[in-house]
């Protein structure tokens, strides 16, 4: 009997711990955590390639979400552009609930904060998609991990950046389960929450419509109840809204201002709203075109029948890829979606593989050559963009060069006096150093254009050294007696300098302090930089 019962419980007890890891490999929480884990590791270390807070509107976000927790339960007066759409009595915040969330990161050192919170919110968005994959237990999610990090360098660059994007993306992913598994309520939340987080919400009702289109297509029924879900709570966020009906304005300022159908714009903007050049676009995405293009031809379209999911991922992907061929911001969204359509196209036909197909040894071989080959292809790819997403991070624009100048004018100048940046996107790195001041203009230079066309052009013309005789104009048009530039803008400079009508009071290696003369004060020849009486006939014809 004891030799009998010996051997019956090592047989009996073998089992259990199989059975038990094989429960905790197929943990979905086990899952979503690992794959958070492996995201984080990535941008972590791309986020920390080097000091800078990636993208100049980082510095901004960041200060101002320190001022919202500093002034809270009331909100702050935002005093900083008062000559533009921006002016206090008509400012919105339209990434409200982005500061908010940033508002952890802002006890201690600003740039650490700014800089922890993009690597988390970016790990987050991106398993946001991860999740979809998990939950909805698509084969070899792992391997599907791999490109889902990697397969787009912009992409990585422009994740990195401390912006509403990154989170954005997490609501995106999270709206389009609710959206497949139909749960309105919590979408209509979710929608809510949309707009008070960031201005891109209508992705989230194009989502919900593409959905309705998806299930007509499959199944010949029209439902709008997704759509419908999503409109009611992005309406309701409006209206309900703390910054209610200015919001209403910048909304449609927004749309009518980025919403051409040309490349070109009223106003020069930002690279991010302008086009990749197309091989530039197909180069440093090369992973990401190669997995939608195999997707693609693997997608079958008889079968939306018996699954919708790779039409809806399809046309979802499609949407942010011409939406990327507009403006190059749009990277943020596409290559995600284009893996995920991927994911759930691909992994289904790889279930159902002949592997009789693989009988012969020469088969063998060849598969496991061409699968090789692949690997090692898509994985060198991979490791590139990870690797030129940390030299982009590394190369980024020091940033500390404002600060010296920043400090100057703060000590130097009386709180909210107006100072003349010759750069709008100049003006977020400027506000994180001295938010006291107030500035032209800055965060997108048609917020100054549509306040004031005229305004507007004759700042351009002043900035670009094509006015002779700046200084009256700045001192009683702008109302600043003192000029940020960095010295890059050398036309500028020389305008000024030779007009004898500015005092250089700060220099470093990045940027200069000009203080305007008075109408009254003696002006400098240029030759001899000695005081020289204005209303001198010598001094009218040198000018």
């Amino acid at each position: 009997m004891t030799q009998a019962s010996e051997q019956v419980l090592p047989v009996g007890l073998a089992p259990e711990p199989q059975a038990w890891f094989r429960r905790l490999a197929k943990s979905k929480s086990l899952q979503l955590a690992a794959g958070f884990f492996a995201i984080l590791v990535v941008m972590g270390r791309i986020e920390f390639a080097g000091p800078a807070i990636l993208d100049n509107d980082g510095y901004y976000h960041i200060r101002w979400s320190k001022m919202v927790r500093e002034s809270l339960p009331r909100l702050p007066a935002f005093k900083a552009l008062p000559l533009t759409t921006l002016s206090e009595s008509k400012y919105v915040d339209h990434h409200f609930l982005f500061h908010v969330l940033l508002m952890p990161f802002t006890f201690g050192d600003l740039r650490v904060g700014a800089k922890v919170a993009a690597a988390l919110f970016s790990s987050l968005g991106i398993a946001s998609i991860f999740m979809l994959l998990v939950v909805y237990r698509v084969r070899y999610k792992f391997l599907w991990l791999a490109p889902l990090i990697a397969s787009s360098e912009p992409f990585l660059y422009r994740f990195a950046m401390t912006r509403a994007p990154s989170l954005s993306l997490a609501l995106l992913g999270a709206g389009a389960y609710l959206i497949l598994k139909r749960k309105l309520v919590w979408l209509a939340v979710l929608s809510f929450a949309f707009v008070w987080f960031y201005s891109l919400f209508p992705l989230i009702i194009a989502f919900a419509a593409i959905h309705t289109l998806t299930v007509y297509l499959a199944e010949r029924r029209i439902v709008v109840g997704a759509p419908v879900a999503a409109f009611c709570g992005a309406l309701t966020g409006m209206i309900v809204n703390p910054y209610f009906p200015k919001n209403f304005s910048l909304f449609l300022e927004h749309i009518v201002m980025k919403a051409n159908t040309s490349a070109d714009y009223t106003v020069k903007v930002g690279v991010e709203w302008y086009p990749y050049e197309s091989w530039t676009l197909v180069a440093s995405s090369a992973a990401a075109f190669v997995i939608f293009i195999v997707a693609l031809l693997a997608f079958d379209y008889r079968a939306r029948l018996r699954d919708p999911k790779p039409l809806f991922f399809l046309m979802i992907s499609v949407m942010m890829l011409l939406m990327t061929f507009k403006s190059r911001r749009f990277i943020e969204y596409w290559p995600p979606f284009a893996i995920a359509f991927a994911a759930f196209t691909i992994s289904p036909k790889l279930k159902g593989f002949d592997r009789q197909w693989f009988g012969r040894s020469r088969d063998r071989a060849i598969a496991a050559m061409a699968a090789s080959a692949a690997t090692v292809l898509l994985a060198s790819s991979m490791i590139w963009t990870v690797r030129e997403a940390c030299q982009d991070i590394k190369d980024e624009t020091d940033p500390y060069a404002y600060k010296g100048a920043s400090e100057w004018i703060a000590a130097h100048t009386e709180p909210g006096s107006m100072i003349f940046n010759t750069d709008w996107d100049d003006f977020p790195m400027l506000f994180y150093y001295n938010p006291a001041n107030t500035y032209i203009v800055g965060l997108d230079p048609t917020y100054l254009y549509d306040a004031d066309h005229d305004l507007w052009k004759l700042y351009a013309r002043i900035t670009l050294g094509k006015e002779n005789d700046p200084a009256p104009l700045i001192r009683d048009r702008f109302g600043a007696r003192y000029v940020y530039t960095d010295n890059e803008h050398t036309d500028f400079l020389g305008i000024a300098r030779d007009s004898g009508d500015f005092e250089e009071v700060y220099k470093d290696d990045f940027s200069t302090v000009l203080r305007v003369r008075g109408p009254d004060e003696p002006r400098l020849k240029k030759e001899t930089a000695e005081p020289q009486d204005e209303d001198s006939g010598d001094d009218d014809e040198e000018r």
